[in-house]
């Protein structure tokens, strides 16, 4: 299972099959971030100055082949820029992701409405395999010994993706997998590229949001 895969079940509610605490937007981030660092792993990326390049064969499985020739092409001066547009140049990471593990039968597709809306849930069918995602990152969160390159690229990208609950759901051992995740994200090339995304994407917002709200005001003033 691709470290994207493991990602996206930590993610998922397995009774509801939604994305829990808000995580569905930062995992748009964050699963292209996991994509680049299975490469990384795999020695398919380096980092040559500001930006990841691709090097080595095509890794066979299609979508780290896809994420291989993407990460060569995107355009964008930084390595932020690259995570930020892989996403689009994979066809959405995502659903892509999602498609594959139902078409593994790990997790399920309801559609269904509420309201007048068209909903649709992603209940975990294999269990099994989510339960061991858990287990592993949680023991990773309150541990206090190395980490193991695979469970560190996970533990180190379940922090942007507000997964922290899932990884320590006692208050209070936060502040210990606070440490443990940062710990994580040293260890991770591509982890503070994507955490610097995702800060500047939160600007951006707040800073739309800001100007709207001026407006806002502005007009009713008048």
């Amino acid at each position: 299972m691709l470290i994207a895969e493991e990602l996206l079940l930590l993610a998922l509610d397995p009774a509801e099959g939604s994305p829990v605490n808000s995580s569905r937007q930062p995992l748009t981030m964050t699963l292209s971030g996991a994509l680049i660092a299975e490469l990384g792993l795999a020695h398919g990326v380096v980092v040559d100055g500001k930006r990841f390049h691709p090097v080595g064969p095509t890794p066979p499985d299609p979508l780290l082949a896809a994420a291989h020739r993407a990460v060569g092409t995107v355009k964008g001066r930084r390595a932020a820029d690259q995570v930020r547009r892989l996403d689009k140049a994979l066809g959405g990471v995502w659903s892509t992701v999602v498609d594959r593990l139902v078409e593994e039968k790990v997790i399920g597709r309801e559609r269904r409405r509420m309201l007048l809306f068209p909903v649709t849930r992603h209940p975990v069918l294999r269990t099994d395999l989510r339960d061991e995602v858990v287990r592993r990152a949680q023991e990773a969160a309150r541990g206090s010994g190395p980490l193991d390159a695979r469970t560190a690229a996970l533990l180190a990208l379940a922090g942007p993706s507000r997964l922290l609950e899932v990884v320590a759901p006692d208050r209070a051992d936060h502040k210990h997998a606070k440490e443990r995740i940062a710990t994580a994200t040293a260890a991770t090339p591509v982890a503070p590229v994507v955490v610097r995304v995702l800060r500047e994407a939160q600007a951006a917002t707040n800073a739309a949001i800001g100007a709207s709200v001026a407006a806002t005001a502005g007009s009713s003033s008048a």
